[in-house]
């Protein structure tokens, strides 16, 4: 039987056709609720992306979330050719190198078949099938079907007709969003979405030139808003209502980036009652309207939506499969955990010269790690890298800027910047050159790129841009000044920092500076026991032409460098009436600590400390030490990092952060698997791969379990989004990444297309996934540790109905440790015990004599 033939038919309209509906949809109350009610359902499935200067992780599967993992492949295939596993031939490869081991594979197979499976996998089956070069490296089309009737017609025609309506939508959308990279404009900006694209597509002849005739005529038959449109549509189609919405998934899922950046569109807050998902949606349903009737086809959705999706059996392989290599992964740490030496806290220590505070970052792990191993001086926290200060980052001269928090959160109050004990007249002069230079660049650039002007500049100024182009082609650093200094001389340059002016103004008097202030500390864990100085260090990437930048900044500050937080953070705190009113509330600080801001670059793993024209000339001495341990540990790190970015020398490492042409110019958050909330002594002598987050927690300094609610709903509930993005990207870049960074252009200054045309892209690229010849990042979901009492996990857990779903339903799994020992989190909502007679919580430093291998834990 051949592909054509195995296909549900699509019918000719003549024949067997339904009774045309005699009731409009929307004649009656109930059936407007009904459409709402099936519209928001739609939604909810619906993930958005960020802009990109504000990219930041995101779930793509995050509207699944109450639907068990195993069981969410199934439904998203019943609309869509997404993927939620990897290929065999991934997992025979790391069968073969001995990362995945039988033992893993039983336990696996037990797993599934106690969550009530009726699999028929085996252990012998399985190594079989892994051994088997020729059947693991056998991919598997998740369907075949056309699921669409833009497919179907695809089928008997010479054009791919899902590609000329994605083409047309992106078209429309990028002149619609564009936010200042076209010169000319649509003429229909300022109109919605849909209204907007129904005004240009009654004019637009590309489509009918293309095959699809009478198409304007259609347009104009078309209701005028979207939800009207959507059912008008589908009554054209003759969908029957039950299968609604199976149908508007199938639309927006051909169009995943679209309707991700639409959802965006409607969740922002200038835009809340925006309807540009459901226009979207009415835009993709309306050419597929247009096509059944310009080919005369009654499409056949019964049959279609009753097909199989992918088959079970293979689904149950790949299944157990992940799950074996989570149970390796999740034995090794364990394993580290149990034999890393949990130092005893009844030892009493001499007092620190420093403390840094480090964000749960996974690329802060190894430069924590190195600068512990310089001296027993310094100890490192882990902390949300957004330091609980919840800004608006206002760079000087600016009347707004970035959003410095995490996505879960909105900014309380606007943090400005300006020029610290400086003459107020002097800081007006500064903003004003400040303009003027933007202005004539802003000038500069238009007049580069204008329709008009652009041939004739390459050719009559091309050639003096040939030095820069030739430093940028070697990745040689180039020597323009930062743009942020625009308008200051170099003198008055270290003066530039954030400031607490106009606070007050803000509502955010000195009573609720005090409360950020013993917020953050509190939640940090560092109320006592300080060190002479205190760095905060944010981070930041470095890189150049690379338009996903900020999805290599901080996570926690919304895509931004955590530099404004951690200068705020420190600013804070070495004010004198701080420090007065937290000492009422039991936090006292010497007079004699200072605390810093500082900036970990991620690429070259520097580390930068900030405002020390405030530093006191009796913390020269212990600073000078600081730095010295910093050069160190970034010296140490740099060298632990050569062979996992496939560079042969320091200097080509270093090299990436200025070279325009570097695809790789450093790993991200690739390998990410673990989320440990636990004292640092429980981590400290362990080497984690930069793999694991790692949250500064103390359960006894936490009674009441507030500090530990807050760290399980929202920082473990990021590094959970960041998780499933990489696991996404990684196992479907076709619908969920963004495909090779060489072809990338940016659309619109908010985004990026793959080529010049095509749907919105966005996830992450091939390259921040795979080195070419390895995967760098192993999708698994992420494994939560926290060193807590059960009792205190459970009382959250049951308080908090969506982080309950996730671990019921299996998107992130669970551990802890507590005095009896190792616990599972059961999807039952149970604990098992995989370990016992550990450590003590309280750091007793006493080894098990019966402590267990990673494989032996995986069996009980």
């Amino acid at each position: 039987m051949s592909a054509v033939e195995s296909l549900p038919q699509a019918k000719n309209s003549s024949v067997a056709e339904t009774t045309p509906r005699q009731v409009s949809f929307f004649e009656t109350t109930e059936m407007i609720s009904q459409l709402e009610e099936l519209l928001s359902r739609v939604e909810e499935i619906i993930a958005p992306v960020w802009p990109l200067q504000d990219y930041v992780a995101i779930n793509p599967y995050g509207g699944l979330a109450d639907r068990q993992f195993a069981e969410a492949r199934n439904y998203l295939q019943s609309f869509s050719k997404c993927e939620t596993l990897m290929p065999l031939a991934y997992y025979s490869k790391l069968f073969q190198q001995g990362k995945i081991k039988a033992i893993h594979i039983e336990e696996a197979i037990k797993e599934l078949h106690n969550s009530g499976s009726d699999h028929k996998v085996t252990v012998e089956d399985l190594i079989s099938k892994l051994l088997d070069a020729g059947v693991a490296a056998e991919e598997v089309e998740s369907t075949t079907a056309p699921s669409t009737i833009a497919e179907y017609v695809s089928l008997r025609s010479e054009l791919d007709w899902n590609e000329v309506i994605t083409n047309e939508i992106s078209k429309h959308c990028s002149a619609h969003y564009d936010q200042g990279q076209s010169t000319w404009q649509s003429p229909w900006k300022e109109m919605s979405l849909f209204l907007a694209w129904r005004s240009a597509a009654e004019h637009d002849r590309n489509v009918e030139v293309l095959g699809l005739k009478d198409f304007r005529t259609f347009v104009e038959s078309i209701p005028h808003t979207p939800d009207a449109a959507i059912v008008h549509c589908l009554e054209k189609m003759r969908v029957p209502e039950h299968l609604w919405e199976g149908v508007l998934l199938r639309m927006a899922y051909s169009i995943p980036g679209w309707c991700a950046w639409a959802k965006y569109q409607d969740q922002s807050q200038s835009n809340q009652t925006s309807g540009d998902l459901h226009g979207v949606l009415a835009i993709r349903l309306a050419f597929e309207a247009a096509l059944g009737e310009a080919f005369s086809l009654q499409f056949d959705w019964q049959t279609n939506v009753d097909r199989e999706p992918a088959e079970r059996q293979l689904t149950d392989e790949r299944l157990v499969l992940l799950r074996a290599s989570e149970l390796a992964f999740r034995g090794k740490l364990v394993d580290g955990l149990l034999d890393g030496g949990i130092e005893s806290k009844r030892v009493k220590q001499s007092r620190k010269l420093a403390q840094l505070v480090f964000c749960i970052d996974v690329r802060s792990e190894r430069i924590r790690r190195h600068l512990e191993a310089q001296s027993a001086a310094i100890e490192t926290f882990g902390f949300a890298g957004f330091f609980a200060m919840p800004i608006e980052f206002v760079p000087l001269g600016a009347e707004s800027g970035s959003a410095n928090v995490p996505v879960l959160l909105q900014p309380q109050f606007r943090l400005r910047e300006g020029l610290d004990s400086v003459d107020p007249a002097l800081e007006a002069e500064v903003i004003a050159k400040r303009q003027e230079i933007r202005s004539f660049r802003k000038l500069w650039k238009s007049f580069q790129s204008s329709a008009v002007s652009c041939f004739s500049f390459v050719e009559t100024a091309g050639l003096l841009f040939a030095g820069k182009l030739f430093k940028g082609a070697l990745g040689w650093k180039q020597s323009r000044s930062d743009a942020k200094f625009d308008g200051i001389d170099s003198d008055q340059q270290y003066h530039l920092a954030p400031t607490l002016r106009d606070l007050n103004h803000q509502g955010i008097t000195t009573s609720k500076q005090v409360d950020l202030a013993h917020g953050m500390l509190k939640n940090l864990g560092l109320e006592k026991n300080f060190a002479r100085l205190v760095a905060f260090c944010g981070h930041a990437c470095q890189t150049e032409n690379n338009p996903l930048a900020a999805g290599l900044d901080c996570g926690a500050c919304g895509g931004h460098s955590g530099e404004p937080n951690a200068r705020m953070a420190a600013l804070l705190l070495n004010q004198p009436y701080i420090r007065q009113e937290l000492a009422k509330r039991g936090v006292e600080i010497p007079s004699d600590t200072w605390f810093l801001g500082g900036l970990h670059n991620t690429t070259t793993d520097a580390i930068s400390y900030f405002d020390l024209d405030q530093l006191p000339e009796t913390h020269q001495i212990d600073y000078e030490e600081l730095v010295r341990y910093s050069e160190a540990a970034t010296h140490a790190t740099r060298i632990e990092r050569l062979p996992i970015v496939d560079s042969q020398s320091l200097a080509g490492l270093a090299k990436r952060a200025t070279d325009w042409s570097e695809v790789r110019p450093e790993w991200g958050l690739a390998g990410n698997a673990a989320f440990i909330i636990a004292p640092r002594s429980h981590t400290k002598n362990l080497d984690l791969d930069g793999r694991s987050f790692l949250h500064s927690y103390d359960h006894q300094d936490d009674p009441n379990g507030e500090v530990l609610e807050n760290i399980m709903t929202a920082p473990m509930i990021v590094a959970h989004l960041i998780n499933m993005q990489y696991y996404a990207s990684t196992v479907d870049q076709k619908h969920f990444g963004s495909g090779t960074k060489t072809i990338h252009n940016v659309v619109g200054k908010f985004g990026i297309l793959s080529g010049n045309s095509g749907d919105l892209m966005t996830g992450l690229p091939w390259q921040s996934l795979h080195s070419g010849e390895n995967y760098q990042h192993e999708p698994m979901r992420l494994q939560a540790v926290i060193a807590a009492p059960l009792e205190s996990i459970d009382r959250i857990i049951n308080k908090q109905s969506s982080l309950a779903a996730l671990l019921e339903n299996q998107w992130l799994h669970l551990i802890a440790i507590d005095d009896e020992g190792i616990h599972r989190y059961l999807p039952s909502g149970d604990w098992q015990l995989l370990k016992e007679g550990t450590r003590s919580l309280e750091g007793d430093s006493s080894r098990n004599a019966g402590k267990q291998t990673s494989e032996e834990l995986a069996l009980n």
